[in-house]
């Protein structure tokens, strides 16, 4: 598996990605050529976490078409708030958030996205 971080895109334009495999001796060989385009999202969402089930950490991802004010919020099972994981205002685009979960008990938790886009549109979605 490969992985490389962009940290310099730009919403609304289209990358393209190969990569250069080097042998031993030199020879190289390079893959097909990837497109990527990083667009607004069109909605509000909120992603199904990645890994699941996780330990310790996992990635909260979800969507804004706009700026807006988020919070971002982990709960356990009887509904008891556990950790803000974000909160603030964010640009419209994709987010990912990291949520570490070292100090919790195993169990089953809730996360919850609360925002309010700049347009005046109130979102809030909870996922597993």
């Amino acid at each position: 598996m490969y992985e490389y971080s962009d940290i310099e895109i730009q919403l609304g334009k289209t990358y393209f990605y190969r990569l250069k495999q080097v042998d031993y001796n030199g020879a190289y060989e390079y893959s097909q050529v990837i497109e990527v385009e990083f667009s607004v999202p069109q909605e509000f969402s909120l992603a199904q976490n990645y890994p699941n089930p996780f330990n310790p950490t996992t990635t909260l991802s979800f969507g804004l078409p706009v700026e807006s004010n988020i919070t971002l919020s982990v709960y356990n099972s009887l509904g008891e708030l556990v950790r803000v994981v974000a909160q603030g205002t964010l640009q419209a685009g994709t987010h990912n958030m990291n949520f570490e979960a070292v100090d919790l008990p195993s169990g089953i938790y809730m996360y919850t996205l609360n925002a309010k886009g700049s347009d005046g549109v109130e979102f809030t979605q909870t996922a597993k």
